[in-house]
């Protein structure tokens, strides 16, 4: 007995796989691309700001509906250009969300905010102080550091695994070069 499948039926498996699968995607995904574009031998990290999987996610939210529109409404015309233009709208979030990174180098701090069209670079000689908020176990938001630049700028990257395993590197390095390092208990 051979099975036909309506067409609309296809869209809809493949919006819910990509739903169930959405979340390990959103985790693995914004790591491997800003690693892949901004990782370099003598980095000591590729950091991947909140806001990246903020973007990611709703690039997802794009593909889904892509799928659910023609699930829903089944493969007409409209459905279809309203499906191509979340195709459309998804490859561009990706692309805005791919473009945000910190890395911290032994030479150097470099970072791009999102939707921010141009690269950060300061020395580390630039950096006029460094504060450390350190949060306590029982509080629900981790600890962070705050790197103040002499022209203004703040650049904010909250510690994980990754940050805790350079912690060291950075103390020294701000240390040695005479910059202030404050730890405030938050």
């Amino acid at each position: 007995m051979h099975r036909r499948y309506d067409t609309r039926h296809i869209f809809m498996a493949i919006g819910a796989c990509i739903a169930f699968l959405s979340p390990v995607f959103l985790i693995i995904i914004p790591l491997v691309v800003v690693n892949t574009l901004y990782d370099k031998r003598d980095i000591w990290i590729t950091y991947v700001p909140g806001a990246n999987y903020a973007a990611f996610g709703v690039g997802v939210f794009f593909l889904i509906l892509a799928c659910a529109l023609l699930w829903l409404f089944d493969v007409r015309k409209w459905t279809v250009s309203a499906g191509i233009l979340c195709l459309i709208l998804c490859g561009f979030t990706f692309y805005v969300a791919s473009l945000s990174y910190v890395t911290l180098s032994d030479e150097e701090i470099s970072y791009r905010k999102l939707f921010s069209k141009e690269k950060q670079i300061y020395d580390w000689r630039e950096l006029d102080e460094l504060l450390y908020y350190e949060k306590f176990e029982e509080d629900k938001e981790l600890s962070h550091y705050e790197f103040h630049f002499k022209d203004g700028q703040v650049l904010t990257i909250k510690q994980n695994s990754f940050v805790a395993g350079i912690q060291g590197s950075i103390s020294s390095k701000v240390r040695g070069l005479g910059i202030p390092l404050e730890y405030v208990e938050d």
